[in-house]
């Protein structure tokens, strides 16, 4: 009862509150929610940018610290730095988010998850939330959002920093930067290394499981552009992370190992845009991205699995503006995704199973009419494995006078089954199923904002669901009895509400939230497992002449592990502080403490633990 009256009050005292000097940020650029830029402002899609300003901020040492803050996601995870996440937004799985790195689609084809834990937020120009469906657009896998990071490119301000970190768990991190641009010429290049004993991930001690598990990751990225004279821009963009991280298996069949993973992500791209005319604007991008894990016993060296999967990417989009406020979008997408790997997939014919290509195209509208706006989409997808997929989505606003706007808005998502679904070879256990349904969702959403000259709110409520949802049943044989394999098993319908402000009062900045998600399965009306029902954010920060203080406080509620729902994780609350100092004028330092009443708290399982407080402290040097 006391937390829900904190809840309450804090997000009344926001509301209600007059703030005297705070700017709108009416004038930030999206571009994820429809593949075209637009303000924020003005997208009837329920979405959140974090800015570069934001990023430096927080002072994160890897994604999760940053999607924490954000309304609508729930992060899940068994133990510390670069051990694996889950990520739901709004309540939908984890292989619900489509991750895009600089418009290129970046995943694992085996698990069909992402591997955003090994990417160092240094490197981060900025990243776009967009929570709902956006398979109309972008296809598979877009059922709960899409999270888009835009890598850093060169400006016209030549800059070049050297940083390093040092902090708990003797963390250690060295990070240098530089960017500029030399007539029409851009270029940006970061490179990173971080270091950190970690935390001894395994709650139950026992053999080699008694040691803290390490992680490294060494991490770069290049970008370069040139603009011609007649307005056609080119660019390339080089990302990628090596990274190591020391596991605890809790397997009883893991006795006497010491696991770890080398883990490398790669995303290489190259673009294109041209003024066709003044009014048809037209892009290609061709593009590479990676996610390759190998897991080895360091006890004896022996290797234990390894799974790559290479994704090639071709895009053409054109733009085409009819008349003022009526865009007309359209192209063709095209990857495929190939999987290397120590098992070996095989189909119903018994034939090697290593790729697969999707073959799409889209359509898209988007027109203004008196104080009316809408969007119109369509797509199709033609995955040679599980064939044609269609979806649509459908958007109306309308202004309200200078502040106010409502939205309502409808739209398909789909999901293809990943490698591991289809083509897991047949064991006593476990296997594959090459019969799966793409599991396919249905989003109806109704939302208002209201963005004035010194603060601004966002609210709305949704209902999704999702049929054919593919989980793990019994299929016992006479050969094998105890087999499982992935089923269209049930379907999930999630309601839910967010709502968020954020202003400025006596000069500080301030940001809060509060997410509500239920998402249960329709056949049992249960929970689905690892999801926090309710989530709370509060950011508050301020500067003084030459130094920065903020504080962050999250909250969640319980969350279930089990199916049934009688087995539960406590809800949690964390407090995090953070400074910034001036040291001179090319020198600042920064601290950062996370957890500071070492609050005890799991998010995925019992058995793991989850690191209790702890501080980074940064000195950055500016040439």
């Amino acid at each position: 009862m006391k937390t829900k009256f904190f809840f309450g009050a804090v997000i009344l005292a926001v509301t209600v509150s007059i703030p005297v000097s705070a700017e709108t940020h009416s004038a930030e650029v999206i571009v994820t929610a429809t593949r075209t830029s637009q303000s924020i402002a003005q997208t009837l899609s329920s979405a959140t940018v974090v800015s570069a300003a934001d990023i430096e901020r927080y002072q994160p040492t890897d994604l999760l610290d940053l999607f924490q803050h954000v309304p609508g996601i729930d992060l899940a995870r068994n133990g510390g730095a670069g051990s694996i996440p889950s990520l739901f937004i709004r309540g939908s799985n984890t292989g619900h988010a489509l991750f895009l790195i600089d418009g290129q689609r970046f995943n694992s084809a085996g698990l069909g998850s992402t591997s955003f834990q090994f990417i160092d937020p240094s490197q981060i120009e900025r990243i776009e939330i967009v929570r709902g469906a956006k398979s109309s657009i972008y296809g598979s896998d877009a059922i709960g959002g899409v999270i888009q990071i835009f890598t850093k490119k060169g400006d016209s301000k030549p800059s070049t920093m050297i940083s390093t970190e040092v902090g708990s768990n003797v963390l250690k991190r060295t990070a240098i930067s530089t960017r500029g641009a030399y007539n029409q010429l851009r270029y940006s290049l970061d490179a990173s290394y971080l270091e950190t004993d970690g935390i001894d991930a395994q709650l139950e001690d026992r053999e080699q499981t008694r040691d803290n598990d390490g992680y490294r990751n060494r991490s770069i990225n290049a970008n370069f552009g040139y603009t011609f004279d007649n307005g056609v821009d080119v660019g390339l963009g080089i990302l990628e992370a090596n990274s190591r991280n020391y596991y605890d298996n809790a397997s009883d069949g893991s006795r006497g190992t010491d696991p770890y993973s080398d883990n490398t992500i790669q995303n290489i791209g190259f673009n294109i845009s041209a003024p066709l005319t003044d009014w048809w604007q037209s892009k290609i991008s061709i593009g590479r991205s990676m996610d390759d894990i190998d897991d080895t016993n360091a006890v004896d060296g022996s290797h234990l699995s390894n799974f790559r999967t290479t994704k090639d990417q071709y895009s053409w989009q054109n733009d085409i503006e009819i008349f003022d406020g009526q865009l007309a979008t359209f192209g063709v997408d095209l990857y495929d995704d190939e999987l290397i790997a120590s098992t070996t997939y095989t189909d119903t014919q018994g034939a090697l199973v290593k790729e697969r290509m999707n073959r799409a195209y889209f359509a898209q509208y988007q027109g203004k009419f008196s104080i009316f706006d809408y969007v119109l989409g369509f797509r199709e997808d033609d995955n040679e494995e599980t064939g044609k997929q269609d979806t649509s989505n459908f958007a109306l606003g309308a202004q309200l006078g200078k502040s106010h706007r409502v939205t309502i808005s409808w739209a398909e998502g789909f999901k293809a089954p990943t490698f591991n679904d289809l083509y897991w070879p047949i064991g006593a256990y476990g296997a594959g199923n090459p019969d799966l349904l793409p599991e396919d969702s249905e989003i109806f959403e109704l939302g208002a904002r209201g963005d004035y000259s010194s603060w601004k709110w966002e609210a709305s409520i949704y209902q999704n669901r999702i049929d054919n949802l593919i989980d793990w049943a019994e299929a016992g044989t006479a050969e094998y009895p105890s087999q499982w394999v992935p089923s269209n098993v049930s379907s999930a319908k999630i309601k839910g509400g967010e709502f968020s402000a954020d202003t400025n009062i006596g000069g500080w900045d301030i940001t809060t939230s509060f997410s509500y998600t239920d998402p249960r399965n329709q056949k049992t009306d249960k929970m689905l497992q690892k999801r926090a029902k309710k989530k709370f954010t509060f950011d508050i920060d301020r500067s003084f002449s030459r130094l920065d203080a903020g504080l962050s406080f999250n909250a969640t509620s319980k969350r279930y592990t089990n199916t049934t729902n009688t087995a539960n994780l406590g809800g949690y609350g964390l407090l995090d502080f953070r400074l910034s100092y001036q040291l001179a004028e090319k020198v600042k330092m920064q601290l950062k403490a996370n957890n500071v009443f070492d609050k005890h708290y799991r998010t995925a399982s019992e058995s793991y633990h989850m690191d209790g407080s702890n501080w980074v402290l940064k000195f950055t040097y500016t040439l």
